[in-house]
């Protein structure tokens, strides 16, 4: 075999696993996750992910090093993001092929769902035909900055960390959806479950908004 090429296929697969080795951890595809919903100082990220800003920083390091993030520096506050939209996809993506290929991805999903009663999760193409109707109060439940950033068309934000106090604010006489960061993030169910028991008709999306963005963009 020309050396060449031998040299080209060892180097270009050195790269891939450089990628690879940096999604290799639960840390950072947290980090990464919170990420794809907007941008964020290391202070709110070592916040939202209940983690120290040390081990932040140095696992963001990780991911910029990979290229997958980047900063922007305004005076003295540094802020993180993602470098690309095909970084959300290729978190979409992985998310899609556990799904597919390991049985305890959908056992998780199924526990979750029973155990707090969750209806099922709404597809796309089901929240956009109940947004045609006046009958659906949409909910947001991200941070007031990631709502922010981008949210799905009609949304209201109610942060879940506000949601107990401010059910006053929801109506009885519609259907109330709520979403927040998606099939990797639990909070759309416990609020479905809270707001039903409050007396509330609910239902869940658990797709992230960039999923909804790019199908709606594919669609057009």
């Amino acid at each position: 075999m020309d050396e060449r090429i031998t040299q080209y296929r060892d180097a270009v697969y050195e790269q891939v696993v450089k990628v690879g080795k940096s999604l290799g951890n639960v840390t950072r595809l947290q980090l990464l996750n919170l990420l794809a919903q907007g941008p964020k100082t290391v202070e709110v990220l070592a916040s939202t992910a209940n983690l120290s800003v040390a081990t932040t920083s140095r696992n963001l390091q990780i991911l910029k090093q990979a290229n997958l993030v980047g900063i922007e520096r305004d005076k003295n506050f540094i802020t993180y993001r993602v470098n690309s939209e095909r970084v959300k996809q290729l978190m979409t993506m992985l998310v899609d092929i556990c799904e597919e290929v390991l049985p305890e991805m959908t056992t998780l999903q199924k526990t979750l769902t029973a155990e707090t009663g969750s209806p099922k999760a709404l597809t796309i193409e089901d929240l956009r035909g109940k947004l045609m109707s006046e009958d659906v109060c949409l909910i947001d439940l991200r941070p007031a900055d990631e709502f922010a950033s981008r949210h799905l068309p009609g949304a209201r934000n109610v942060p879940y960390d506000q949601l107990e106090r401010r059910q006053s604010e929801l109506p009885k006489d519609k259907e109330i959806v709520v979403y927040c960061r998606g099939r990797l993030c639990a909070y759309a169910n416990v609020a479905s479950q809270q707001l039903h028991d409050a007396g509330f008709n609910v239902a869940t999306f658990n797709q992230t908004v960039w999923e909804w963005s790019a199908i709606s963009s594919a669609t057009r």
